[in-house]
């Protein structure tokens, strides 16, 4: 007879949560879609794969509260039509009824601990990685229909007159280059050709352009052949609450593991070794003796001296100033093939390379006088790229970069650039360990508390069944609301840096929010045994 009635109850219970999860999970999957829509110009096939893909991040709170509207109903028409009555009537006590609700919510509970922890962060991968490898059509099809396409994250703007679909590639391209770590800059070329990079751990978008003219500070130079390397932002944002808890642990173990952080840390490094390069090349030029700087690429030698050397922090780079003389010979037969004069040399590390942080060296002379047969040319400017980091610098800086900038044991004056890029990487691991441990807990008191909202849905059910019946659903929401704001005060107080136990009183305050329920939940049960 009692597993007749829990058959029936379930069966009910299960109807409806099925039926409400799936109308819910579609219009909150389309409503997660507004962003990549608006921001990235997906097509029809990639907001299909996307509706796939969202579909158990939305479960997540989908999930609760369609088995809250199962239970407040369902066992809000039992308690209306006198079933409730005639089951105690019968001796059959109260709790036994609460059983399939219980089941239930011990289902939903599993299962949303399994999808925060585990599947959603897959599937949000996948996502993000669906969106990447469609990259060149989102962003072909935005100049097509536009005329030019802005990275997401603002780095750079591209324009084209015409695209190439088949060959990646534009035609009558200008590209406005607004990085902050670097010189502004345009750069207009006949054409180019676009890569997205599709590893996991960096979003990098590489533009390839031939017969190019550059535009900077320094003047316009040309270039048979340039690179643009640029960062954007990740589509699904990159961020802990995307994250397994095996790949938060490996971030606890180790933050460059995590790209924000490695992003800070990567800026701190290459500040470093440029004033590291700063130091010695200063000190090499502002010897007793006159003395050259040397540096090498694969093909050529050059050597360089001045009257003063200066570290200008504002663009990233060292400038040679006064009387600046070049020299620069044939690595293969070292034979001198040119001579340049001026008064400005610029050094800086590169931004044309896919590796971070950069040990590649970017060599400009504006604006220098060349020396040819004895007859003097002025050359707007010559350029040396490639050019690699002296071996005396090189073997001072450490493998780990997190910990090198952080120890910068071969400077003694750091500048207040280099001291605050590195408070920001400390700042930003901080931020990161204390989200992960926010982003746990939260997971495991929503995922725990399912328990105790579908058990007051149904509780609540019961109590308001002369009323209508949504009306239980109505009130058994408040608490589902209160417990959110347990869970996103906690987070913002774990996050709080003012507080150095910030995280534990966050931590405490989350779970404070689900005893509370807990005993309310408790509370409503004795009462119904009693009535």
């Amino acid at each position: 007879m009692v597993f007749i009635l829990h058959r029936y109850i379930f069966r009910e219970l299960f109807k409806v949560f099925v039926l409400s999860a799936m109308a819910l999970g579609v219009i909150m999957s389309l409503g997660s879609l507004l962003r990549p829509v608006q921001e990235y110009g997906v097509g029809p096939k990639q907001v299909l794969d996307l509706l796939y893909y969202f579909m158990p991040i939305t479960l997540t709170f989908v999930l609760p509260v369609a088995a809250l509207f199962a239970t407040s109903l369902v066992y809000g028409r039992i308690a209306a039509d006198n079933e409730f009555d005639a089951c105690k009537a019968s001796g059959i006590s109260p709790a036994m009824l609460f059983y399939p609700g219980l089941i239930l919510a011990i289902i939903v509970s599993i299962a949303n601990l399994l999808l925060s922890f585990h599947v959603v962060p897959v599937y949000v991968r996948k996502a993000e990685a669906a969106v990447k490898a469609d990259a060149k059509q989102i962003l072909f099809r935005n100049i097509q229909r536009q005329g030019y396409y802005c990275l997401p994250g603002g780095q750079f703007r591209i324009y084209a007159d015409a695209v190439d679909v088949k060959n990646s590639g534009l035609l009558g391209v200008a590209i406005i280059d607004a990085d902050k770590s670097r010189e502004k800059r345009l750069i207009t070329a006949e054409s180019a050709t676009i890569n997205f990079d599709d590893t996991a751990k960096t979003n990098e978008v590489k533009v390839f352009a031939k017969n190019a003219f550059q535009f900077d500070e320094y003047g316009g130079a040309f270039f048979k052949a340039i690179s643009i390397i640029g960062e954007f932002e990740s589509p699904m944002s990159d961020s802990v609450k995307f994250r397994k808890i095996d790949q938060m642990n490996a971030i606890k173990a180790a933050p460059i593991n995590y790209y924000p952080v490695a992003l800070t840390a990567w800026n701190a490094y290459e500040q470093l070794t440029l004033e590291m390069l700063f130091g010695e090349i200063n000190n090499v030029l502002s010897a007793e003796t006159a003395n050259f700087y040397q540096l090498h690429n694969d093909e050529s030698l050059i050597r360089f001296t001045g009257e003063k050397t200066v570290l200008n922090n504002a663009n990233s780079t060292i400038e040679i100033v006064g009387k600046v003389v070049l020299f620069e010979y044939s690595k293969s037969t070292g034979e001198l093939a040119k001579n340049y004069r001026g008064e400005k040399l610029v050094i800086q590390l590169s931004a044309e390379t896919a590796v971070r942080p950069s040990s590649k060296i970017i060599l400009t002379f504006p604006n220098a006088v060349w020396l040819d047969r004895g007859i003097e040319y002025m050359k707007p400017r010559y350029t040396a790229k490639d050019l690699v980091l002296p071996d005396s610098v090189a073997a001072k800086l450490g493998e780990d970069v997190i910990d090198t900038a952080k120890k910068h044991l071969y400077l003694d004056n750091p500048s207040k650039k280099l001291s605050a890029l590195i408070a920001e990487m400390k700042r930003k691991i901080r931020v990161t360990l204390v989200e992960i441990k926010a982003e746990i807990h939260s997971r495991l008191v929503f995922g725990i508390g399912c328990i105790t909202l579908i058990l007051i849905g149904i509780e609540l059910g019961i109590k308001y069944r002369g009323g209508h019946l949504l009306t239980a659903f109505g009130f058994s929401s408040i608490p589902a609301a209160a417990l959110l704001i347990f869970i996103m005060a906690g987070k913002n107080i774990t996050k709080n840096q003012r507080s150095g136990f910030g995280d534990e009183i966050g931590v405490a305050f989350m779970w404070l929010g689900l005893f509370i329920l807990s005993i309310v939940a408790v509370s409503l049960y004795r009462k119904i045994l009693r009535n």
